[in-house]
């Protein structure tokens, strides 16, 4: 019997820096060697990073600064969890209503980068969603243990009452951020992996040359290897989805990125339960304050992660069309969707490119 599948065209995360980045021989011996490392505990995912040096001294040295820098920025954007002589996204949420706080640069640039990037969305990438989120985050968690129920729409309506980017008043003179209404409250989850990823990938460049970084559906690339090749190798997978939305398929490879650029993908395919056989993930159409279901799967590519995270979250709350439409008024950045219904659109951008590494744009096949 033939099962009901999906195809989603997403990052392998397992798999995009364990490729050993293509075998083919680079016809020159290099004095640097490929090391690959993990980090386990910042932004609840998987981070791996694959770099070069010239030996185990310097990786170890690279990788402690790498994990330090994850580690301070989890803390910073987190918004369920204090941190001792830390003043976080938390922090903000705690006072809203109260008093304004004072913050560290990073964390009032994330928040006015957020800010800028709902106004360029026209609303579909919206941080003062936070009392929305909290609801299906709550949801998703008691789903964990118990048989999933749906929230109330009504309750969700009244949430989504506190939810305009306009109650959040940044003071760049005194560098703090109030949010004037007591019941709204930040979210930072749509773009604070990739916000961080480019900072981390920045403060690292000033030292290491060359790096590449996995964490979750983010990727970023700094340099080149050192190998003899010029990009890195990476893997993109086109898994099957099975009944029980289990990923069963395989991967495909693609000579990938050059120099200083991004990929992040965005899916209802991992923060996820199902309620009477509908699947409702973590992304919420700020519309409807429910899922958007038009896609498996989105995928962005251009230079800066932090952007290409906003611009993932964005497309996923367009119709296919408009979300073509939108992404051909952003100047060096490209996407690629994939309907429900297996149907694959990309900007002209990003068929050129998969091109250029020998892919065809149709779906691959099983």
């Amino acid at each position: 019997m033939k099962h009901n599948t999906k195809r989603i065209f997403s990052l392998a995360l397992a798999v995009v820096l364990t490729l050993s980045l293509f075998t083919g021989c680079s016809g020159s011996r290099s004095k640097y060697t490929k090391y690959n490392g993990t980090i386990w505990d910042s932004f609840d995912t998987i981070i791996s990073i694959v770099s070069y040096h010239e030996n185990q001294t310097q990786f170890d040295n690279f990788m402690n600064t790498a994990r330090e820098r994850y580690q301070y920025y989890h803390r910073l954007f987190d918004i369920y969890n204090d941190y001792p002589d830390m003043v976080n996204a938390k922090t903000i949420n705690d006072n809203a209503g109260i008093q304004p706080v004072k913050v560290e640069p990073e964390l009032f640039d994330l928040i006015r980068f957020s800010i800028e990037w709902y106004e360029k969305t026209n609303g579909n990438v919206n941080i003062a969603m936070g009392s929305v989120l909290k609801i299906w985050h709550d949801v998703r968690t008691y789903a964990e243990f118990n048989e999933p129920v749906l929230p109330d729409m009504a309750e969700l309506e009244a949430a989504n009452q506190h939810t305009s980017i306009e109650n959040i008043v940044l003071d760049e003179e005194n560098m703090t951020v109030y949010i004037t209404d007591p019941e709204c409250s930040i979210d930072l989850g749509a773009v604070a992996k990739g916000y961080a990823t480019e900072l981390i990938c920045d403060e690292l460049g000033e030292k290491y040359a060359n790096f590449a970084i996995s964490a979750g559906g983010n990727v970023r690339v700094n340099g080149h290897p050192m190998d003899g090749r010029t990009r890195w190798g990476i893997g993109i997978q086109n898994p099957i989805v099975d009944d029980n939305y289990q990923m069963v398929g395989g991967n495909l490879d693609l000579a990938f990125l050059y120099g200083d650029q991004s990929l992040v993908c965005s899916g209802g395919y991992q923060r996820f339960f199902v309620h009477e056989g509908k699947r409702y993930h973590h992304l919420i159409d700020p519309v409807t304050l429910f899922p958007k279901n038009t896609y498996d799967g989105v995928t962005v590519l251009c230079e800066d992660s932090g952007m290409a995270d906003a611009l993932s979250t964005a497309i996923f709350m367009l119709e296919p069309q408009d979300a073509i439409n939108f992404m051909n008024t952003i100047p060096d950045a490209e996407c690629i969707v994939v309907m429900e219904n297996e149907t694959i659109m990309m900007t002209d951008g990003f068929k050129a490119y998969l091109e250029s590494c020998g892919v065809t744009s149709s779906t691959p096949a099983e």
